[in-house]
């Protein structure tokens, strides 16, 4: 191999790197307690959905803004509340047409059941979803806000070990 065929390989292989997204191991906050919980409404116009909690301690001195929740293939909100002294990170998320599986033509005749979609077809993974995570994993995207807004990036932090609460289910 010549010298350019190496510079350029070494070109698109950092350009390549630092488009994934990095997380850091080291927050200015802790979670405690992840936890989910999925809800149905009494009604058709209720809707279905899940919540996910995330108990939150910010160290002394920092202010935070967290942008955003990557759970389960989806990008939610995140919403900061304070109940009592604690905060919380709470994520809403409200299922929609799209997220229901199609319906599924059962049928003696083979050739009736042509439309069905086989099983972990392309559909039902988001290529546009950044991180490879497990059912009970979620990342966290925030900004630690300084004095200086051009040292505001945006930093992302995984959590695991997120629990599964039993559901709700509204009269």
């Amino acid at each position: 191999m010549n010298k350019t065929s190496i510079i350029i390989l070494t070109v698109f292989s950092l350009y390549g790197c630092s488009s994934q997204k990095k997380l850091t191991t080291a927050p200015p906050f802790s979670i405690n307690n992840p936890s989910y919980q999925q809800y149905a409404g009494g009604r058709e116009e209720s809707g279905t959905g899940f919540i996910l909690q995330l108990a939150v301690d910010v160290e002394a001195g920092n202010e935070i803004k967290f942008l955003e929740v990557f759970f389960r293939g989806r990008v939610l909100e995140a919403e900061l509340k304070e109940e009592g002294e604690n905060l919380q990170i709470i994520c809403n998320y409200k299922y929609t047409s799209e997220d229901k599986k199609p319906d599924i033509i059962m049928h003696s005749d083979p050739k009736e059941e042509v439309g069905n979609q086989p099983p972990g077809s392309i559909n039902s993974k988001n290529a546009d979803f950044p991180f490879d995570l497990n059912k009970d994993e979620a990342v966290v995207s925030y900004k630690v806000i300084t004095a200086d807004p051009q040292n505001n990036k945006v930093t992302y932090f995984k959590i695991t070990g997120i629990k599964n609460k039993p559901s709700r289910i509204y009269q």
